[in-house]
């Protein structure tokens, strides 16, 4: 028999130990999973469940926050990123809880918002990233950015950036970059923001001009 007849169990294995249990229908099929065998086992009471269109775990649990960002990533396609408030609790920045993954994709990349993924299409696509194991994520000022954007209350922004900066995950000075580089949408309380976390921080001795390793 062909090998691209037969179910290349170990490929299988490695990607799902790869990537937090979670595949997509292409990463299955690559590995000769057929259609079949992809419906037996996504089969009521069968071992896999789907976590978005063409997103698959191989448990049937509720998936854990990592394998929900996984599963987006896969969604979104090569390069994505995840962002906002999902990056911001990975870099331990405080923030609301949401059950949404935003999640930054090329602007070219024809792919719709699904399930709990939110896509954010982006010609500023970040060369510098932070992977906690196969999840990718934007590095803090980024989050930070992106984040506060959608926000419309002055007091949640303030505290988002204010958190970032006194954790010293980004300074006043990543910020005000990210500000000047993004879309003018969702600015004017960024600033105003940024103004005022500046002023309480700086007269205390932090320049902003670096963070701790």
């Amino acid at each position: 028999m062909a090998p691209s007849t037969r179910c290349d169990r170990d490929a299988l294995e490695r990607i799902l130990d790869r990537q937090l249990s979670v595949i997509s229908r292409a990463q299955a099929l690559a590995v000769g999973l057929t259609n079949h065998a992809l419906r037996h086992r996504l089969r009521p009471g069968g071992p896999w469940r789907g976590l978005l269109p063409g997103v698959y775990m191989a448990a049937t649990g509720a998936p854990t926050t990592l394998q929900q960002e996984m599963a987006a990533l896969l969604h979104a396609g090569d390069g994505s990123l995840v962002t906002g408030p999902a990056a911001l609790r990975s870099h331990d920045i405080r923030t609301e809880a949401t059950e949404i993954v935003d999640v930054l994709v090329p602007a070219a990349r024809q792919r719709r918002d699904t399930g709990f993924v939110k896509l954010h299409r982006t010609t500023r696509m970040p060369e510098k990233i932070w992977e906690a194991g196969p999840v990718r994520y934007v590095m803090p000022a980024r989050a930070v950015a992106d984040a506060v954007r959608g926000m419309t209350s002055l007091r949640d922004v303030r505290a988002v950036v204010a958190d970032a900066v006194q954790r010293r995950k980004c300074t006043i000075k990543d910020l005000l970059t990210e500000l000047d580089a993004g879309p003018n949408a969702g600015s004017v309380l960024f600033r105003e923001a940024l103004t005022d976390v500046a002023e309480e921080t700086i007269p205390a001795g932090d320049s902003g001009n670096g963070a701790a390793a």
